[in-house]
């Protein structure tokens, strides 16, 4: 095996050594190495640590659930063999660990969803004509449930009919217009008018987007009508949604939305049941206003209750040998993470719960971070390697290696580190990354960020001629992985990648497709850059890239250019950083912002600003307003195509 990292040994212990001696131990000391290169970054070791990460054991290691916290656990136990020095705590501020005892833990909260209980209902009394003093009650059940939008709380009012619920200025379409919603309960219809996918109002048809026009107009609750063959479960059951729409909104079948349009009409006009639903739907899907207020008021309950969860990352630190440097750090990370039993970014053709194994994404990565604590490490692996393991210098600068938690939710992890971090960012020199080094095919390999360090290219072309990929390269320092939390704080990142696949966030990305030989041949040349970058006793030179392409979220029509913080705990969606020349920066956003208003829609989550940015075209001139500090500051943007 090529030996591709030069054997050093410390100048004050060879001067010691008598002539002959000294050329023995150089031999051996080759030799050594060797071994230590080969133990590192054994295709047997890294297949036997992948399978076990992505094992059905560990059920998909999702974000705060027993199998996430079982694969922290073996990291951690892998970093205590290797001789790291324990960065983590387990106690992070107020926050307490499932997670404790080692010191490599660095814990953090996060939003995880809502937990939908069986006790919701609705209730109507009703006086006039016929029907003084009926009471109508129905629970959760077959017929009543909380939408997975849906805030916990009641409401009492009167409820306003609104056909489908939609507004669309831009096609002449306003289903709330003639009627006034504000503090009442909204009655609508799922979906669109028509149902028909080809309109221009299907777009539109989503129920968080027909809940916020309803918040918007000062509503207190929602009801939904949905269609008879849509199944509900009442038993308690989480919601894969991470945040509600700050209404209680209760999805209610075909039978119940009969009932209270016929109690209205009974009340009011004496008229039968059948003929007036069925003329108020058929208006509705000609695209008439139907919309109408009550006369008598609906009380009801939404059982839903907010979670939080405890995850975090781990992390553990090869100390330098360079007393002037080893304050300087190089980090190297990976997620260790994925989708547990699927939900809402599981690409499965299935909706059904199943275990996404996630082998290649990404217990490749925490594989690789495990390599590296084995290569750089102060624990030798082989007797073979013990004289070398005592003679070889350590990097110069130290080596900070963490492996993230809480990436497949919005890069939570590594956001939660560099607003924490636990060694000062401006004594991070650089941040590697390894997502999905695991399907190495044709031997390809993307090495993106190469744009963010001026010296970034060259040391590629360096690392290549030795290591002999096919290697491609994107400048940009974003994209969906935790080098941008690193990128968003002016540190210059490099993050290595095998590719994506048809297996890709599905239950078949699993360990009999993982190419460990070709996984060694990328840690090899991940190792190598650490090095370099570790020794040289200049610091690599941050850059920003120039957007040339990309940057916008599949299926926007719009580009903004905004970044936000998914691990920020706040109402509204605070910004980690814009991109540079985007729209936002352009209009003057900043790190730290949080966006409260997009146009006419108040901002309370993610959720919220997506609905609001999918509602634009390119070229709409937008009002953002956004806390800044103490202050409420608003600002004009002009939104620009999405970048192909």
């Amino acid at each position: 095996m090529h030996t591709f990292r030069a054997l050093r040994v410390f100048p004050f212990r060879s001067v010691w050594l008598l002539p002959a001696l000294a050329g023995t131990l150089v031999a051996l000391s080759a030799t050594a190495q060797d071994s230590i290169t080969d133990a590192a970054f054994s295709p047997a070791t890294i297949h036997k640590e992948i399978a076990y990460l992505a094992s059905d054991a560990l059920g998909g290691r999702g974000s705060g659930e027993p199998g996430n916290e079982k694969a922290a656990q073996y990291i951690a136990a892998e970093f205590a063999r290797y001789g790291l020095k324990p960065l983590g705590t387990s106690k992070e501020r107020d926050t307490k660990a499932p997670m404790d005892g080692s010191g490599y833990y660095q814990p953090f909260r996060f939003h995880a969803g809502h937990i939908v209980g069986k006790n919701s209902h609705l209730m109507c009394f009703v006086i006039g004509h016929g029907v003084d003093g009926s009471k109508f009650q129905w629970e959760a059940g077959p017929d009543l449930e909380p939408s997975s939008v849906s805030a916990g709380g009641n409401a009492k009012g009167r409820f306003v009919f609104v056909g489908y619920g939609i507004r669309a200025p831009q096609a002449n379409h306003d289903d709330f217009a003639g009627v006034d919603v504000k503090g009442k309960i909204v009655l609508m219809l799922a979906g669109s008018p028509g149902n028909d996918p080809h309109s221009p109002l299907a777009e539109l048809a989503d129920i968080r987007r027909k809940t916020l026009n309803a918040r918007e107009l000062g509503a207190i609750a929602v009801l939904v009508a949905v269609p008879a063959s849509t199944s509900f479960d009442a038993r308690t059951r989480p919601s894969a949604e991470v945040a509600d729409s700050g209404l209680p909104v209760l999805q209610i079948k075909q039978k119940i939305l009969e009932r209270l349009v016929s109690l209205d009409h009974i009340v009011e006009r004496s008229v039968s049941l059948d003929h007036n639903l069925k003329a108020i739907q058929a208006d509705a899907d000609a695209g008439k206003n139907v919309s109408y207020e009550s006369k008598f008021e609906v009380v009801l309950d939404a059982d839903v209750k907010p979670v939080e969860k405890v995850t975090a990352n781990v992390v553990g630190m090869i100390e330098g040998s360079d007393p002037k440097l080893k304050p300087e750090v190089v980090v190297i990370g990976a997620h260790l993470d994925h989708l547990g039993m699927g939900g809402p970014g599981s690409l499965a053709k299935s909706s059904a719960p199943a275990v996404h194994h996630g082998a290649d994404d990404n217990a490749s990565g925490a594989a690789g971070v495990l390599a590296m604590a084995r290569y750089f490490g102060n624990t030798p692996h082989t007797k073979a390697a013990s004289l070398t393991a005592q003679l070889r210098q350590r990097p110069r600068r130290s080596l900070v290696l963490i492996c993230f938690s809480g990436e497949e939710l919005g890069l939570l992890g590594s956001a939660y580190y560099t607003a924490h971090p636990i060694v000062p960012l401006a004594k991070t020199v650089a941040m590697i990354n390894m997502d999905m080094v695991g399907r190495l095919r044709d031997n390809k390999l993307i090495a993106i960020g190469s744009g963010t360090a001026k010296e970034w290219d060259g040391l590629l072309d360096s690392l290549n001629q030795t290591a002999g990929f096919t290697l491609s390269r994107s400048m940009d320092g974003f994209g969906a992985s935790d080098q941008q939390s690193f990128y968003n704080k002016e540190i210059p990142v490099l993050f290595f990648f095998t590719g994506s696949h048809p297996e890709y966030h599905t239950p078949a990305d699993t360990i009999d497709l993982i190419n460990a030989p070709g996984e060694a041949k990328v840690l090899k040349m991940v190792a190598e850059a650490a090095e370099r970058i570790a020794d040289n006793p200049e610091r690599p030179t941050y850059q920003k890239v120039a957007i040339t392409g990309g940057g916008g979220s599949p299926g926007f029509r719009v580009y903004f250019g905004s970044i936000p913080d998914y691990a920020a705990m706040v109402e509204g969606v605070q910004l980690t950083g814009v991109r540079e020349g985007s729209p936002a920066d352009k209009a003057g956003l900043k790190a730290g912002d949080i966006i409260i208003k997009f146009g006419d829609l108040t901002v309370k989550s993610v959720q919220d600003y997506t609905v609001a940015l999918s509602g634009h075209k390119p070229g709409d001139v937008v009002k953002i307003v956004v806390q800044r500090g103490t202050e409420t500051v608003t600002l004009t943007a002009t939104l620009a195509a999405r970048p192909e």
